[in-house]
């Protein structure tokens, strides 16, 4: 076995076991209750991956320990995973259903280590990505095998696929596969590039090659190269001889042909189609996706492999994700003869199972659009989704008109369910951060709150005991947003149910607030109060055993409006003994960065305090303080202070790419507010009242 997987555990923690005795889950003496669903699933996601891969676990039995302070979330050590508590441990009636969710992930993910990674490691850190990227994908497999009402499945389109894109769009991304040549570089690579993309680009070869290719291949490669390193060839040369057995690949493509156009690139393309609607001819284009195409220094001879599946308005299927078409790394091809007709809408990429965005010409899109409005159902959900994140990117990069990709999510008037709404958050995010400060913000918020008006009436602010996981996660999120866009029956809600737990007798035991809604009412109630409500769930986070209660109110204390408060906790932050832990201290930063009030103190404490944190923090968490500390930075002013400070200590930020990721995103944020806040004000202060 790898040396780096060899682990020693030394405690007084408490033991539970499963009844063959042969797992066993490990906690503080105090949370061992806490253990108690992570011992529930860990055995059927064992037994789960010994049936997807056909191998036997080869050890005799399974630890997972849960740690107080744990810098990384977890780690796959063989036969001994280590987690974080929030990673492994869920009180039932304390802890959320995303918490539940999050559990049931990370053990899926530090499971299937056992075979990709631990079984079969890596040769050396360039193929990291196959470690994690594996174990991402196979996450949402196990746990999909154990709670198939959730549809992970789906869930994987809106929280990976469309997450990681915004960070590959950037000319300061990376390969998937990248040779390392220093140690500080190690620790960068493990980003949403290694995790995320390299969980899309599996997920859409198992789809062009099939399910069943697709799981027999890695059963073989897993096979003839256990106990041993491997490289990606050696996976590519597997699943090629399998795919050309089944004869799903013509036999003189290989899945390497394919799949090096992935992963030895930068970036992803764009497909832009492009209709001739008197004779029925449709051309696809393809070239990189960059949300800023100012830079004249980027060149787009990139091409890939590019799997193409379609439907149409009469002839609707969105099961089929296996390629009718494929872009074989050129620029374009044609589609003749096409059987669609120029009054039907066409739709490309079905369930989004390939990692590429898709434009269309304008007419295509207003067919679409009025399909939306007119019975949205008859586009898939994942599709439903893709368009808005389509849209709503293609038109900050210059590739579209904003009047379309608004009229796109001006449907969500209707839509109410939730891949769609988190497709539309995470773009609608992004907007408020360009107009909170901008005399627009006020058009922009009542737009908002009239797209949400029917969404919230649906999901309400009663949590139901009945209530399916999907409908709990919407309307945790729409409740963030209308009550973040001080909608007013969502503040009062908030504000009242504080209100009841503040008075009760003895508000560590007796908290009346449902574990889901607790995020947005302890957020809500300490953004519109002072600091007396600061001071309650100060209390309330010294008190309390549950690591993920803990994490809600670590957010809630960094959503007030008091700087002064805020500076205290960035102190504490980063001070021993202060009662907030080393592990957290990364994640109070991210989370006063997130607050409009706490961005410029980010950055001013980033700077000020450079040598302290550095000392604090040692270099792998280092990273992702300075991607908060510069998250509120808009002005040009404000990023000529942080490219000067960048470089006058360049050499001791150990590898640069974070921070060079960090600057691009302000200079493209400065660009993008120059070229559409105008168009944009225009818009809102047209189709608003």
């Amino acid at each position: 076995m790898s040396t780096y997987l060899v682990a020693f555990v030394v405690s007084d923690f408490d033991v539970r076991e499963s009844e063959n005795r042969n797992f066993r889950v490990w906690a503080r003496h105090n949370a061992i209750d806490q253990a108690q669903y992570s011992l529930n699933i860990g055995p059927k996601v064992l037994r789960y991956f010994e049936d997807y891969f056909k191998i036997k676990f080869p050890l005799p039995k399974m630890d997972m320990v849960a740690l107080p302070d744990f810098a990384a979330g977890a780690m796959e050590n063989w036969g001994l995973l280590t987690f974080r508590e929030t990673k492994m441990l869920y009180q039932e009636g304390m802890s959320t259903s995303a918490s539940k969710q999050r559990v049931a992930i990370t053990v899926s993910h530090e499971i299937s280590h056992q075979w990709f990674g631990d079984l079969v490691t890596p040769s050396w850190w360039t193929d990291i990505w196959l470690n994690e990227g594996f174990a991402t994908y196979m996450e949402y497999i196990g746990v999909n095998a154990l709670e198939p009402t959730w549809r992970m499945l789906d869930q994987f389109v809106v929280d990976e696929l469309q997450d990681v894109f915004s960070l590959d769009a950037l000319k300061s991304s990376h390969p998937i596969s990248i040779e390392i040549g220093h140690p500080d570089e190690i620790n960068e690579i493990f980003d949403r590039i290694s995790y995320g993309k390299g969980a899309t680009i599996i997920r859409m070869m198992a789809h062009f090659l099939t399910i069943n290719v697709f799981e027999k291949g890695l059963t073989n490669y897993l096979n003839e190269k256990a106990y041993q390193n491997a490289e990606q060839n050696d996976l590519w040369y597997a699943l090629t001889k399998q795919a050309h057995k089944d004869k799903v690949l013509h036999p003189n493509v290989t899945v390497k042909e394919i799949m090096d156009t992935w992963t030895l690139q930068t970036g992803f393309p764009v497909v832009t189609v492009s209709r001739t609607y008197n004779d029925s001819i449709i051309m696809l284009t393809q070239e990189r996706f960059l949300l800023d195409n100012n830079d004249t220094t980027i060149t787009s001879e990139s091409l890939w492999w590019i799997p193409i599946t379609y439907t149409w308005e009469k002839q609707l299927n969105f099961n089929n994700t296996q390629p009718t078409e494929w872009l074989k790394a050129e620029r374009s091809i044609i589609l003749n003869d096409f059987r669609v007709s120029p009054f039907e809408w066409i739709i490309f990429n079905v369930q989004e199972t390939a990692y590429y965005r898709v434009n269309y010409d304008r007419t295509n899109w207003q067919m679409i659009i009025r399909q939306l409005k007119q019975n949205l159902t008859r586009i898939s959900a994942n599709n439903r989704a893709q368009l808005i994140d389509d849209a709503l990117n293609l038109a900050r990069a210059g590739k579209l008109d904003y009047n379309i990709a608004f009229d796109v999510i001006s449907y969500l008037v209707r839509e109410i369910e939730y891949f769609p709404w988190r497709a539309a958050f995470r773009g609608i995010d992004f907007l408020k951060d360009m107009l909170i400060k901008t005399p627009s913000h006020d058009k922009f918020s009542l737009f908002v709150l009239k797209l949400l008006d029917n969404v919230y009436k649906q999901v309400g602010f009663t949590d139901e005991i009945t209530d399916s996981q999907l409908t709990i996660l919407t309307r945790i999120d729409v409740l963030t947003w209308a009550c973040n866009f001080d909608h007013e029956d969502c503040v009062t809600n908030a504000v009242q149910q504080f209100r009841y737990w503040r008075n009760n007798p003895d508000p560590d035991v007796n908290n009346p607030i449902s574990p889901n809604l607790r995020s947005v009412v302890y957020c809500t109630a300490v953004r519109v109060g002072g600091q007396s409500e600061w001071e309650f769930i100060w209390q309330r986070y010294r008190g309390t055993n549950v690591g993920s209660e803990k994490n809600l109110l670590l957010n809630a204390l960094a959503c007030t409006r008091e700087i002064w408060l805020l500076n205290q906790l960035l102190d504490w932050a980063f001070t021993e003994n202060s009662g907030i832990r080393k592990q957290d201290a990364t994640m109070v930063f991210r989370f006063i960065a997130n607050n409009v009030v706490g961005q410029s103190l980010t950055f001013n404490y980033f700077r000020d305090k450079w040598e302290h944190l550095k000392k604090y923090l040692g270099t792998s968490s280092f990273n992702e303080v300075a991607k908060a500390a510069t998250k509120g930075i808009s002005t040009r002013y404000e990023l000529k202070d942080l490219v000067e400070f960048v470089k006058e200590h360049l050499d001791e930020f150990g590898s640069t790419r974070t921070i060079q990721q960090a600057i691009e995103r302000v200079e493209s944020d400065i660009r993008w507010f120059d070229k559409y806040y105008g168009k944009i004000y225009n818009w809102l202060r047209k189709n608003t009242i």
